[in-house]
């Protein structure tokens, strides 16, 4: 039986090539896309949220941060409610740059799943949602498991 794993990990290979030439106009790269869509639909998130929200780790999501921050994607703030902690905002230019971003990935899911009926994209989707989760639980080999429901991004 073949690893699910390998068909995973070739679309997803696929689709970051696909993002990394259909974003480069705009000056986003993969690392970067998500954090503009999740800031554009929730801005003010608090900075120790988003490692969970985007499904990365800490480090990088301060260096990925910076990054944007230094393009003028983002600026953060001390947070008002908790100065231990700190809110990160979306600019003008990546409220500019978000429907582009949402329209490349919507052009990449049309595309990619074209062969398949509704209820086939439904049934994948679900499927996929529930392999995502599982993936989240099991990571770290025998980490505890949480119950949580998976963000979307």
């Amino acid at each position: 039986m073949e690893l699910t794993c390998k068909w995973i990990t070739l679309a997803n290979r696929y689709y970051y090539m696909y993002l990394a030439k259909a974003l480069a106009p705009y000056g986003i790269n993969t690392s970067q896309y998500l954090f503009i869509a999740v800031l554009c639909r929730e801005p003010g998130i608090t900075q120790d949220k988003l490692p969970e929200r985007i499904g990365i780790n800490k480090s990088n999501v301060t260096r990925v941060l910076a990054q944007l921050e230094e393009a003028g994607f983002i600026r953060r703030e001390s947070n008002p409610q908790d100065k231990r902690t700190t809110t990160v905002h979306p600019t003008q230019r990546a409220y500019e740059a978000y429907p582009h971003i949402m329209k490349v990935v919507a052009e990449w899911d049309a595309a990619t799943t074209s062969m398949f009926s509704e209820e086939e994209k439904q049934t994948l989707q679900a499927l996929l949602r529930r392999l995502a989760q599982s993936a989240r639980e099991y990571r770290g080999q025998g980490e505890a498991r949480t119950g949580g429901e998976v963000e979307e991004g």
